[in-house]
């Protein structure tokens, strides 16, 4: 097999359309930068053989941001001499075309074909995993692969074992081989390859399984039936007994004394909230009047201050009276100034007042006119759009009856039309005074008649001539026309109209109605946006407004015979005459309030002095004090007492629980109404039950079941013998199996000797054992004089691994090809992790695998293959043109 152009378009990074041409039949090397796309290349090609494209697990191959892309991969390959191309697209627009030179073949069997042709297979469900990927699995390398080689072979065994057979077919070719092929047969046509059933086999494991649920179905109907009848016993014994006892009876007894000692309990609370306000204002007056005796000490030493602060006082009353006198004759001459001032400027806002009235009842009067003018016009609006209305309404015509109308007489027409054209027509011209009638009609000069059904012609002195029309349509058409006719004419009639044209006239009239009272609707909703009633307020408010204004103007007073100054002027003087006037007040206010304060004190101190010393000589206060420390004696006690009640309501409180009572109220509730609904939901079961009951043992469960044992019974019989005979056919198989493979194990020099041409590259007299399996084992090599160093494959370096890895495929490759058969190899940055000299081997080992397969080698460290012999082929980094450089594109090539 030899790749000849690879193309990809919306392909991951590969929006565009991107394509490598001109691809050769050796080595063949790409190199890029991290990202540029060589491993979407790489899962490009492996998506275009190993999904299928109507695979819906491929989204990996969609652009990032691009849910509408169509990912769309293009191969042109060769199978032996044979030209062949494929194109595969994914995800929005499914397709798949394979031209294999004259052949063409399309979506799953373009698949297969190649899947049978290449040696892999398709997943059953999902996206391709590694056991499906055969021979080309094992020979294209994934970045980072190329040590597990163990699993790719395993995958591939069958067609590496195909192509033994074939390589050594003159060795092996016996009678046995054709055995071995029909007993396979044999054994496939009742077990897959991994041993489950299929055809006759899983047809009859199927139908025992099948039989087997089924009687195990109806035995378990059974099982339920008597279970059922079992249990409608129970349950009518159970709500016998039920309703015999009663239980919600009970507990609602029970509910009653709980709800009856929690009401008792909620009582307590309420007597402890009354007992602790009682003991609350013991506690009050307790404290009152121990303040009160404490007020009595304080009083004595307050005595003698009171006695300074008097003679204090009276010493500070004379200077304040000399200074509240005059302090008052300047206040009322600066009062005289400004009344005076006062009067000069009410006589000019008077006369401001006067004009703003006669402004603002002018200007009401004209908003009241206008208001009322266009009230009127929307009253004459509003009465219009009724009376429209109402016109409108008597000239309706019901809709249905109407379409119905128009129905029939379209209907006549039609059939009118069909009658024309069907009838018999009858022209004629008669000489005067001819006598003829048709169909009782006097006939006379010219004319035509149409004739639709019989009639009788009558020629004076020559006879009776009878017409009929031919054809049953007509007939029929006139008998429907008839029937039409004489709906339409009862329809006219019950709409009291006498014609269809008088009814499109009234419908036409009653649109016109219509649509007058809703322009008159809307030249109202123009003139009134907010009503009618909005409109007659703003009239009555208009209203108000000026006959407001006019009685406020009536009520000034006469305006003054000379005009008053002006209003500015008057209220500059008034202002100043204020100020003065107020700072007079201020100055008297000042004054009268230190007299005040200044007699307030002395008599204050007088009063003080005079009934705390009178108090405090007198009976009463003795009195009061011998009281209060009496009353203070018996609160204390009174107190004790009433704490006393409460604590012993507290106790019984805590003994009563009334938390928990009010949950015993809850629970019993609950129990009765569950206890009650238990019965009805038992009750409502048994008539469930009795139901089914009766509908179960009507289809006859025991006869069906009888039969379904007899059916499982034969049904078992034929997968057991079928069992037998795959089971015989597995032995004979294993046996054959056994002895070619020993005979394999004799045949597998081609393959070792393969792996041993490229082995002596890299480890000169080195040996890397193949398993039966043909899976590479133990690698052995010549040691350091201590004789050969030996070593599982899996406890080499991963460098090592990675190495024996790719020798191991190229040697497959050479096996598959002497057998025949397609080889490509694929490397993704494979020996990235071989030092130098191992990979100067390494280079030998690929250059010489690349004289007999295509090899397609993807690398970002450019310079470590410029020794290959062929030119390196850049990709575009990420995000440029997408078009690689080399001979094919036009770009340069690395040397």
């Amino acid at each position: 097999m030899r790749l000849t152009r690879l193309k990809v378009s919306e392909l991951r990074q590969f929006r565009q359309p991107f394509e490598l041409a001109d691809l050769q039949p050796g080595l063949n090397l790409f190199a890029g930068a991290n990202e540029a796309g060589k491993s979407t290349l790489v899962r490009a090609i492996r998506a275009a053989f190993f999904e299928r494209h109507r695979s819906t697990a491929v989204d990996d191959l969609r652009p990032w941001g691009d849910s509408a892309a169509t990912p769309t991969v293009e191969l042109d390959f060769t199978l032996g001499d044979q030209p062949c191309r494929l194109r595969k697209s994914f995800l929005q627009k499914k397709r798949c075309e394979l031209q294999a030179g004259s052949r063409r073949l399309e979506g799953a069997e373009a698949e297969d074909f190649l899947a049978e042709l290449l040696g892999f297979r398709f997943a059953d469900r999902g996206a391709s995993r590694a056991e499906h990927g055969g021979i080309p699995g094992l020979l294209w390398i994934e970045q980072g692969a190329a040590q597990d080689v163990h699993d790719a072979v395993r995958h591939a065994a069958d067609h590496l074992q195909r192509a033994l057979d074939a390589q050594l077919g003159a060795v092996a070719a016996t009678g046995g081989d054709e055995l071995l092929q029909r007993v396979r047969e044999l054994r496939a046509e009742l077990l897959t390859a991994t041993g489950k059933p299929r055809a006759a086999l899983a047809e009859g494991i199927a139908a025992a399984e099948a039989a087997r649920a089924e009687a195990e179905s109806l035995a378990a109907t059974a099982r339920d039936y008597r279970d059922q009848v079992d249990q409608l016993r129970t349950l009518r014994e159970q709500h016998q007994a039920e309703s015999q006892a009663a239980p919600w009876t009970a507990l609602r007894t029970q509910l009653a004394q709980a709800e009856a000692a929690w009401r008792e309990a909620e009582a307590l609370g309420a007597q402890r909230a009354t007992q602790a306000a009682a003991v609350q204002r013991a506690e009050d007056l307790a404290k009152l009047l121990r303040q009160q005796l404490a007020a009595a000490d304080q009083q004595a030493a307050d005595l003698s201050r009171r006695t300074a602060t008097r003679e204090r006082t009276q010493h500070a009353l004379a200077p304040a009276q000399a200074a509240e006198a005059a302090a008052a004759r300047a206040l009322a001459e600066a009062k005289a100034q400004t009344q005076a001032a006062a009067t000069t400027l009410a006589l000019a806002r008077q006369e401001e007042t006067r004009e703003q009235l006669r402004r603002q009842a002018d200007a009401a009067r004209s908003r009241a006119a206008d208001s009322g003018a266009l009230l009127q016009r929307a009253q004459a609006e509003a009465e219009r759009a009724a009376t429209l209305r109402r016109e409108a309404q008597v000239l309706a015509l019901p809709a249905a009856e109407l379409k119905l109308l128009r129905q029939q007489h379209e209907r006549l027409r039609e059939l009118d039309i069909q009658l024309s054209t069907l009838a018999t027509r009858i022209g004629f011209e008669l000489l005067p005074g001819a006598s003829v009638t048709l169909g009782g009609e006097a006939l006379a000069g010219e004319g035509e008649r149409l004739l639709s059904a019989p009639a009788l012609l009558a020629i004076d002195g020559v006879g009776r001539l009878t017409l009929a029309p031919g054809g049953s349509d007509l007939a029929e058409r006139a008998a429907e026309r008839d029937r039409v006719q004489a709906a339409h004419q009862a329809l006219l009639q019950r709409l009291g109209l006498p014609s269809r044209a008088e009814a499109d006239m009234r419908e036409q009239a009653h649109r016109a109605r219509a649509a007058d009272a809703d322009a008159a609707a809307k030249a109202l909703a123009v003139l009134a946006p907010k009503g009618l009633e909005a409109l007659q307020a703003e009239v009555d408010r208009t209203e108000a407004l000026r006959r407001e204004a006019e009685a406020a103007l009536a009520q000034l007073p006469p305006a003054p015979a000379t005009p008053p100054t002006g209003e500015a002027a008057a209220k500059a003087a008034a202002d100043t005459a204020q100020h003065a006037a107020e700072a007079a007040a201020a100055a008297l206010a000042h004054t009268r309030h230190a007299l005040a304060t200044a007699r307030s004190e002395a008599e204050a101190a007088e009063r003080e002095h005079a009934a705390l010393a009178a108090l405090l000589a007198g009976e009463t206060h003795r009195t009061q004090q011998a009281e209060a420390q009496r009353r203070l004696v018996d609160t204390q006690a009174e107190a004790q007492g009433l704490q006393q009640r409460l604590l012993d309501l507290d106790t019984r409180i805590a003994a009563a629980r009334p938390d928990i009572l009010a949950q015993d109220v809850q629970r019993l509730r609950r129990s009765a109404e569950e206890a009650e609904r238990s019965h009805q939901q038992r009750s409502l079961r048994i008539a469930q039950l009795e139901a089914t009951l009766a509908a179960t043992g009507a289809q006859g469960v025991d006869e069906a079941l009888a039969l379904a044992l007899l059916q499982q019974a034969a049904a078992e019989r034929r997968r057991d013998q079928l069992q037998r005979r795959a089971d015989a056919l597995g032995l004979l198989q294993l046996k054959l199996e056994t002895h070619r493979q020993a005979l394999t194990r004799r045949l597998q020099a081609p393959l070792q000797r393969h792996l041993d041409r490229y082995l002596a590259l890299l480890f000169p007299g080195g040996r890397l054992a193949v398993d039966e399996q043909l899976q590479p084992g133990a690698l052995s090599r010549p040691g350091n004089g201590d004789g050969d160093a030996a070593g599982d494959f899996g406890s080499l370096s991963f460098g090592a691994r990675e190495q024996l890895g790719v020798i191991s495929r190229l040697a497959y490759a050479d096996l598959l090809r002497e057998a025949g058969r397609p080889t490509l190899i694929i490397l993704d940055d494979a020996l990235v992790h071989s030092d130098a000299g191992r990979l100067a081997s390494m280079k030998r080992v690929l250059y010489d695998a690349a004289q007999r397969h295509q090899v397609l080698l993807f690398t970002c460290h450019a310079e470590r293959w410029r020794d290959m012999g062929v030119a390196v082929r850049s990709l575009p980094p990420a995000g440029n043109d997408q078009r690689p450089a080399g001979p094919a594109s036009g770009g340069q090539a690395l040397d």
